[in-house]
């Protein structure tokens, strides 16, 4: 996704190169330096795009009634010239298995990486996610996450909780976009803890959808921090399995925890424990 800036610079420095006059060494030295100022100057015309689409959403307290494709196309475009620059490659396995329809993306939760990248990777899915409240409040970012459909969700008000809730199975019912969920409720910053406790409340977003449940790992987002940018970092997001809609609808979501559990903890190659599960 880095190519429309490597073409920017490339055919910018070359131009400035030649109407310049220089050959030879100078040549090489100028075009390098030219093409790096060009490039940069290729990201700041990107952030001055991105700023003014933001300032067009004025309500992010509304819900969403619609994806934005524009948007998503944005995001997905930003996001993977990020991935790129910050020397991250991301790969998916076993997609087959991913049904048509909508459905429920439920993921295990290490880094801030984890939605950015599995947007990127699952583009074709569109997907729009749970969030923490406080994720909406940035500046651009949270106004790209309302047109994609993100929806903030606030535990410590359960009344609130449930109408995210349910927004979240209406743009499922409705066909608007899937939803990616992480149970885990924040990100798991232990050592030694590969799970925390679900929150099941969430999984009513499946029940009330009556969608099925995909199941996925990440893997090695939590070093991307220290290895950026100089290390390439693989990260790799695993389809463990799909809980089918059938089952989904006569499974309670204390059930369906135990499901979603089992399948991460068989994916991620760690020991299933039912007495941890929230």
């Amino acid at each position: 996704m880095l190519s429309p800036f490597l073409v920017f610079g490339i055919v910018l420095s070359a131009i400035t190169v030649i109407l310049k006059g220089f050959s030879g060494i100078p040549a090489v030295l100028f075009g390098i330096l030219f093409f790096i100022l060009y490039f940069i100057l290729g990201l700041i015309i990107l952030c001055v795009i991105l700023s003014f689409m933001a300032l067009s959403v004025k309500d992010i307290e509304s819900i969403q009634q619609k994806d934005s494709p524009l948007f998503r196309k944005m995001t997905v475009f930003t996001l993977n010239t990020a991935m790129k620059l910050i020397n991250v490659r991301a790969s998916v396995e076993g997609v087959g298995q991913i049904p048509s329809g909508r459905f429920l993306l439920v993921q295990n939760h290490r880094s801030m990486f984890d939605p950015l990248i599995s947007l990127c990777v699952l583009d074709k899915y569109q997907l729009g996610f749970i969030t923490k409240p406080e994720n909406m409040k940035i500046p651009v970012i949270g106004k790209f996450a309302h047109r994609i459909c993100a929806l903030p969700i606030d535990r410590e008000n359960p009344r609130n909780a449930v109408k995210t809730i349910n927004a979240a199975a209406d743009y499922i019912k409705n066909d608007v976009c899937s939803i990616g969920l992480y149970p885990e409720g924040t990100r798991n910053r232990s050592d030694t803890a590969s799970l925390l406790p679900f929150h099941n409340a969430s999984l009513k977003i499946a029940t009330k959808a009556g969608c099925p449940i995909v199941v996925t790992t990440i893997f090695k987002t939590d070093i991307i921090k220290r290895r950026a940018p100089f290390r390439r970092t693989n990260v790799v997001i695993k389809v463990c399995g799909v809980i089918p809609a059938e089952d989904v609808k006569a499974s309670s979501t204390a059930e369906l925890s135990v499901m979603c559990r089992r399948l991460l903890c068989e994916g991620m190659g760690i020991d299933f424990n039912e007495e941890e599960n929230g």
